[in-house]
Parts: C-alpha cells; structure tokens; sequence
C-alpha cells in the first residue's frame, strides 16, 4: 500500500477523535477503510466518547506532514 494519503484522508486522520464513524457515508466510509487498513487509526471501545484513535504510525504520519489535530 502507498504512503500516500488524499489531502481528504489527512483531514479525517486529523478529526479522527471527533469522528463518529456511524455517520461517516460513501467516500467517507473508503478513506476511513483505508486509514484502518494502514494501520493509522484503530478502533477503541473502551474510551467513551471515542470511537477511534491514532495509532503511533498515524501520529507520526501527521508529525511528519506538519499537521495536527483538527488542522489538515
């Protein structure tokens, strides 16, 4: 799989603790996919409120392009 990501999955990887992935709908639901296949988000169940977090290879990803949370 390519290191690279669209500029639209950059932005959800940047919302990802805000997300709630129930209401995510077509392309959404694609990029998401894909975040969770790369290994940059992982679901969490046990956090309230947070349906998905980022994994260290996420973090690092977004460290790395220069963009944080809720910034894209």
């Amino acid at each position: 799989m390519s290191e690279e990501l669209t500029d639209t999955q950059v932005a959800l990887l940047c919302d990802i603790g805000e997300c709630d992935p129930t209401k995510l709908v077509g392309d959404q639901q694609d990029n998401l996919a894909r975040l969770l296949s790369g290994g940059y988000v992982k679901p969490v169940s046990h956090e309230r409120g947070a349906a998905l977090k980022l994994t260290a290879k996420g973090a690092e990803f977004l460290g790395q392009r220069g963009a944080g949370l809720n910034e894209a």
